[in-house]
């Protein structure tokens, strides 16, 4: 029992595991069945027929915030509710004025103790139960006798009990399914009433755990429904790829022959009657049963491509209160797994998915038609061709609009015991007394969904666990629908899985279905097994999590899922980021965890916020990489032999239904362009062209690319005309080295003062801070015909504003060390000036952070502008590597092996500085500081990586003491599980007094105790000796973020325009949807608004970018031009300082916490960088990009670029001056 209150029998089985329910009618296929022929040909709205009532609308309401059996009589119609309020049904509590919403992730928000509810917040007894009354009136007719009439309840969160005046009906759970009552010998003429009581959390809630928002109350319609008592209970239809038509009908009679003595079927194909036949019935108890095999040659198959769908009308005949007809989309297409393959209709598929929870920005779980079809359209046209219902059946009309737009769903039950422990002891997926809950909800969601072809395979759950109640549900699913694979991605032997290794597959699925795995592990799977006839289809069911700036290397995925044919896809982490509209201080934001409820409220924050799309349903910019990465048309070059060979990926269509265009742009303008005649090429083949050449313009200094693009010929499948499906880009060549020009002028005069110095060049002024001044070694000013530009200066840049994947993988703290070094940095030696005939070259050293790293800048001014030039070396080779305070350090101990850490478990077992040995050493000092002697430290480890979170702690002894020891030594037992960041070792070096550098001998002690090794173990020795000598190692130190610039400029600037790549950001790791072209917008569209501000906007490959005033001002453009070395660089510009998007040490802590908090500035910052990291893409609790796409701890960089303020008109003439500006270096 959960609560004092709950004393009752019916109160007692919301805690009951084994009570899934009763009452209830058994579950049956979705349809409607109407009284003609006529409203079920044209599958009429449900309200035009006399047999339906709808029940939605405001209800009246009661909430109370703990377990209640209800006020005593509120199912009576003699109970007063005046003093109620009002509920929307559907509608959720938490969204209409009672109770307050909460998101997890992984934990429940109760205390995990099956099946007991215990709240963790600050009330353990809030448990809301919601009381509901309405009033109706139905059709006098549905009393005459000739009708049986049902409730249908959509779906119900998480436990109900209907009345029905004043009569029970029955008890419910699962909350996404719909539960029906025969409600027939309850009703009455004139006014009936009809209440139920219905409880937020029972023990159904533990198969609930989904990473989703905890919402309670009515989600789906409700409506009663009226059929002759002679009824047609059930229908399945089986439409094979061969024409075979299977049909089988549940009649509902008293147990004699119908009356109508077969049912009439007509098979459709638009308006054209196709085939009539008849289904004959067996008779038994209490039922018929009408089966009939009918075969249509030829006929036209179903795929997401070609979503072709056929009419069938069920018809019992009978006199006009007997008659009703049933009308079902029927799709000709058989799913099959052969030699390792998953095939529709005998071809192979490659899966193109996304994950989607239902969610309304608005109305929560509450999904209207419109938003589905929104959903869709925007799957479809972003070439996605499926969906998994993520993690729990959807609403009916959701499937019957797959069928119809054309996209595959992997269907699943609503279970998930996320919270509980995977180990096979402790996951109720392995505990007999929850094997029917578990049993029960895959029965019914597939008895319900069991005729939508959309529907290819079925899943028995989410995150789960494994055991005998999944080997029982996939045994039963097996047997009741052989045409669909299964699977469940925890079938596997080992309790949770790895990125980066194979699991051992278990026997309850018929696909390999891993989540987020690395590209390492898909290559280690395709190499094993591509050639297996016996193995298992890898299909993702979960990767590439899409939480804020991500999707990185989401190209390297599907390289290779083409590289190998057991690799058929999978299915991004997800649709649409489940953030809730709501205000804060008078702003309207995304809400997420954490913005509603008391202090103690369980949250996991943004977690929720991992979507393609926002709430709203605004793309991201990370949908328009996957749309390209997955676009089923490909493009392969062959530069010397001047051909593309045009793949076709779809795996049915040729390519007749696009139209493909080329053009060539110089400069990003194009200068040619033609449509590409006579592309055939069948599904899975190929076309080779020869590739368009472009015509020189002798005079003209810059790029030539080649794009080709492919283009929807008509509108089709729900594809607009006109959209663009595939395309490719290449750089063709650069027209002639770009020219350098002399720079002629005044000889520019220089002034010295203490803080700096002062360069006049013509109409321009510089300014450059000088050895300990503020701004030392940088551009702190610079002024076009008396207009100050800069309003901070132009510094230094190694950190950018924390995503949410760096937060994952804790390179906040990891990389801590950078966040102020730029601003730090300290000019070595006073700057060095070179005059020149019309420019003057100043340059410096900066020491950048602790550990010897250093830039070298060289600024050459002229009446032009600035140029700024940069050399990074990182931490020098040259002798021993400094220990810096969060810096990686690895402790090798008096065993010459190295201290490492599994678990919790600290041992020292090898000499080897890999993942396990490493350890991040905190303390109370600035990261990036170096240590010392005497300094107190927290040696951090990474202890375990969940399916949410990397889990770190510190290593620390233990009040046990340590075993085994020799004898006379005594000491304390040493584990990983202390706090990370609070220090308890004081580091000692054997020298004494200094700086600590790798190789010291040293010692650590705490409280008296001395970290070291006896016989191979880890303790902490009372008394220092020859075990507790250590030697630490040092062997990287942690790369920036970033390696480049960053600059604040005053009021007034407004548009921006470049040359690179757009016109949405590009990162490192995700520039595939960004083509090389000229972008204009304005400054404040270049932020993108993230639901959590972080790094955002980036431009990668850029080449030139303008940023302009107001034509009339003195100086009213900035451009700022990649110079050699780097013909190329990466920009950034926003009107918001880059600490607006920065979430600190502690992210919920963040200033603004949520886009919608953001206050635009009237200033400009901008970044120009020689390269950033890649955002990640893998996962958002651990991994980091790719290593191709880190910087590296010893990578060099060199880079320059000119800033040249000056007075042009803005129009497109202006560029005509870019060679002189050196604007058109160019690169591929």
């Amino acid at each position: 029992m959960a609560s004092k209150q709950c004393s009752s029998v019916d109160f007692g089985e919301c805690f009951d595991p084994r009570a899934v329910g009763w009452g209830r009618e058994a579950m049956r296929a979705a349809f409607f069945a109407y009284e003609t022929e006529e409203l079920a040909f044209r599958r009429a709205e449900w309200r035009e027929s006399e047999r339906f009532l709808d029940l939605n609308g405001v209800w009246k309401f009661a909430w109370r915030p703990h377990v209640e059996e209800g006020p005593p009589g509120f199912q009576n119609d003699d109970f007063d509710d005046g003093a109620w309020g009002g509920m929307q049904v559907p509608g959720n509590w938490e969204l209409n004025g009672y109770g307050f919403p909460i998101y997890t992730n992984v934990d429940y928000i109760f205390h995990c103790d099956p099946p007991n509810i215990r709240y963790r917040g600050e009330d353990s007894e809030y448990n809301p139960t919601g009381f509901y009354r309405r009033i109706f009136d139905i059709p006098s007719f549905w009393l005459e006798g000739n009708y049986q009439v049902f409730l249908h309840l959509g779906a119900v969160c998480c436990t109900c009990h209907a009345f029905l005046n004043g009569h029970s009906l029955g008890f419910s759970t699962d909350s996404k399914l719909p539960v029906e009552f025969n409600v027939t010998k309850y009703l009455r003429s004139g006014q009936n009433l009809l209440a139920l009581r219905v409880l937020c959390w029972g023990a159904a809630a533990y198969l609930e755990d989904q990473d989703m928002w905890w919402f309670a109350g009515i989600t789906r319609d409700v409506y009663l429904y009226a059929r002759p008592k002679e009824h047609i209970r059930d229908i399945e239809v089986q439409a094979r790829s061969d024409g075979k038509l299977e049909l089988q009908a549940d009649m509902a009679c008293d147990g004699s022959m119908p009356r109508c003595g077969a049912l009439q079927c007509t098979l459709f194909h638009g308006a054209d009657r196709v085939i009539d036949f008849e289904m004959p019935f067996l008779v038994g108890q209490d039922r018929a049963i009408a089966r009939q095999s009918v075969a249509l040659p030829h006929a036209k198959l179903w795929s997401a491509e070609a979503p072709y769908l056929y009419k069938l009308v069920v018809k019992k005949n009978g006199s006009p209160a007997e008659t009703e007809a049933v009308c079902l989309n029927v799709g000709f297409r058989t799913v099959e797994i052969l030699e390792g393959r998953l095939l529709l209709n005998g071809s192979e598929l490659t899966i193109r998915g996304v994950n989607r929870h239902e969610h309304h920005p608005t109305k929560g779980h509450v999904v209207d038609r419109e938003s589905m079809i929104q959903d869709i359209q925007m799957m479809k046209e972003n070439n996605f061709n499926a969906v998994r219902c993520a993690h729990y059946p959807n609403d009916i009309m959701f499937y019957e609009l797959c069928d119809e737009m054309g996209l595959y769903v992997v269907d699943e039950a609503n279970i998930e015991s996320h919270g509980v422990d995977f180990d096979w002891s402790k996951t109720l997926g392995n505990k007999e007394e929850w094997g029917e809950a578990h049993l029960a909800r895959v029965q019914r969601y597939v008895e319900r969904d069991k005729n939508f072809p959309s529907i290819i395979f079925w899943s028995l759950g989410n995150e789960a666990g494994n055991g005998i109640n999944h080997y029982s549900t996939y045994a039963w699913l097996k047997g009741r629908d052989p045409t669909r694979p299964v699977q469940y991605e925890h079938a596997r032997k080992e309790p949770t899985w790895t990125t980066h290794n194979l699991e051992t597959i278990d026997k309850n699925t018929d696909i390999y279905c891993p989540m987020y795995p690395s590209h390492l592990k898909l290559e280690k799977y395709g190499e094993l097994y591509d050639s297996d006839v016996n193995a298992l289809p890898l299909i993702m069911v979960e990767y590439a999590h899409a939480m804020g700036n991500t999707l990185g290397a989401f190209r390297e995925y599907w390289d290779m899922i083409y590289r190998y044919g057991v690799l058929q896809g999978g299915f991004i982490w997800d649709w649409v980021d489940q953030g809730l509209e709501t205000q804060k201080n008078g702003k309207t934001i995304w809400a997420f965890g954490g913005d509603f409820g008391a202090k103690g409220t369980p949250s996991d924050l943004n977690f929720c916020i991992n979507g393609l799309v926002q709430p709203d349903r605004t793309p991201s910019p990370h949908l328009f990489e996957a749309k390209k990465v997955m676009q089923p048309v490909t493009f392969r070059e062959d530069i010397e032999a001047g051909t593309i060979e045009i793949q076709n990926r779809y795996d049915f269509l040729s390519l007749d239904h696009l139209d493909f265009f080329w053009q060539i742009t110089l400069n990003g303008s194009v200068v040619e362009s033609g449509q590409l005649q006579g592309i055939q090429a069948e599904a899975h083949g190929s076309h080779t062209i020869n590739m368009p050449k472009p015509t020189i313009i002798q005079e003209a200094f810059g790029e030539y690319h080649l794009l080709v693009s492919a283009y929807m010929r008509e509108t089709k499948s729900c594809l607009p005309k006109g959209l663009e499906v595939a395309w490719e880009q290449w750089h063709l060549l650069t027209n002639a080295p770009v020219p350098i020009a002399s720079i002629s002028g005044l000889e520019p005069k220089i002034q010295t003062e203490a803080t700096g110095l002062t360069v006049v060049a013509g109409e321009l002024v510089a300014r450059l801070g000088r050895r300990s001044s503020e701004g030392a070694g940088c551009l702190t000013g610079l002024a076009f015909r008396g207009l100050e530009l800069l309003a901070a200066p132009l510094q230094p840049n190694f950190w950018r504003p924390p995503t949410d994947n760096d937060y994952g993988a804790n390179l906040h703290k990891d990389c801590a060390c950078w966040r102020f070094a730029g601003q730090k940095a300290v000019l070595l030696e006073d700057l060095q000036t070179v005059p020149q005939p019309a420019f003057v070259d100043i340059s410096g050293v900066l020491a950048v952070g602790g550990g010897g790293a250093k830039l070298a800048v060289t600024y050459s001014i002229s009446s032009v502008g600035v140029r700024v030039a940069a050399q990074w070396r990182p931490f020098a080779d040259q002798g021993p590597r400094p220990a810096l305070v969060g810096g990686i350090g690895y402790l090798r101990c008096s065993n010459d092996r190295h201290l490492d850490v599994e678990g919790k478990a600290v041992q020292a077992r090898w000499r080897d500085m890999g993942e396990w040995q490493s350890l991040t050493i905190n303390a109370a000092k600035e990261p990036g500081k170096q240590l010392e002697h005497g300094d107190k430290i927290a040696l951090q480890a990474v202890t375990a990586k969940t399916e949410a979170e990397l889990l770190l702690h510190g290593v620390v002894p233990t009040p046990q003491s340590a075993v085994g020891l020799p004898d006379g030594m005594t000491g304390l037992q040493v584990e990983a599980t202390g706090d990370p960041q609070q220090p308890c070792w004081t580091l000692r070096r054997a020298n004494g007094a200094g700086a600590a550098y790798s190789g010291d001998e040293v010692s650590l002690e705490a409280a008296g105790k001395f970290l070291g090794v006896v016989d191979g173990k880890v303790v902490a020795l009372d008394a220092e000796s020859s075990f507790t000598k250590i030697i630490l190692d040092i062997k990287d130190q942690a790369a920036p973020m970033r390696i480049g610039f960053t600059a604040t400029l005053i009021d007034g600037f407004e548009d921006v325009e470049w040359f690179g790549r757009g016109p949405h950001e590009s990162y490192l790791d995700r520039h595939a949807s960004a083509k090389v072209g000229l972008y204009q917008g304005s400054i404040a569209q270049q932020t993108v608004k993230y639901v959590r501000p972080q790094e955002n906007g980036n431009k990668f490959q850029t080449r030139w970018m303008a940023l302009k005033r107001k034509e009339a001002d003195p100086c009213n453009m900035l451009f700022i031009a990649a110079k050699e070395p780097s013909p190329v660089l990466e920009m950034q510009c926003h009107r918001y300082a880059l600490s607006d998007f920065d979430g600190g040490e502690d992210k919920p802590t963040q200033r603004f916490l949520h886009s919608g908090e953001l206050e635009q500035r009237p200033t400009t910052a901008l970044c120009i960088d020689a390269i950033q990291m890649g955002v990640g893409g893998i996962d958002s609790w651990g991994n980091k990009p790719l290593v191709e796409h880190m910087i590296g701890a010893q990578q060099q960089a060199e880079w320059a670029f000119q800033l040249i303020p000056s007075k042009e008109t803005h129009d497109t003439e202006w560029r005509a001056h870019l060679p002189q500006l050196g604007g058109y270096t160019a690169s591929k």
